[in-house]
């Protein structure tokens, strides 16, 4: 078996317009599904999950600069949350999380990417 690194992202853009348009009542509503939801996805998925991940906030880039030192600068990402999976291949895994529910966030999606063996 191979290990797949999943990442759930959602655009900024998407993210800022849900909170400017969305009430907190609703906000709330919206979250308690998709949590409720995932849990029933992540136990229907158990076998294949290996790490069951964590969310995800706002990062700090740090950035090497020419003739020394760093800039450093809060930013936000599009990245959400990370789950470990093992599957036989990459389609395999793509079959397991075609009924995410993270999919149900519009223009959400997710990036898919083999964790290389790297010999040690």
């Amino acid at each position: 078996m191979k290990k797949f690194v999943v990442m759930y992202r959602v655009p900024v853009e998407t993210m800022q317009e849900w909170k400017k348009t969305t009430s907190p009542e609703e906000m709330k509503a919206q979250g308690e599904k998709i949590g409720a939801d995932m849990m029933v996805w992540m136990q229907k998925n158990s076998k294949a999950i290996v790490d069951n991940g964590l969310p995800l906030g706002k990062n700090t880039r740090v950035t090497a600069r020419a003739g020394g030192g760093a800039k450093i600068e809060p930013l936000t990402n599009d990245l959400n949350a990370y789950v470990v999976v093992e599957a036989e291949n990459a389609d395999a895994v793509v079959a397991m999380f075609k009924d995410n529910p993270h999919m149900q966030i519009p223009t959400a999606f997710l990036d898919i990417m083999e964790v290389p063996h790297m010999g040690l």
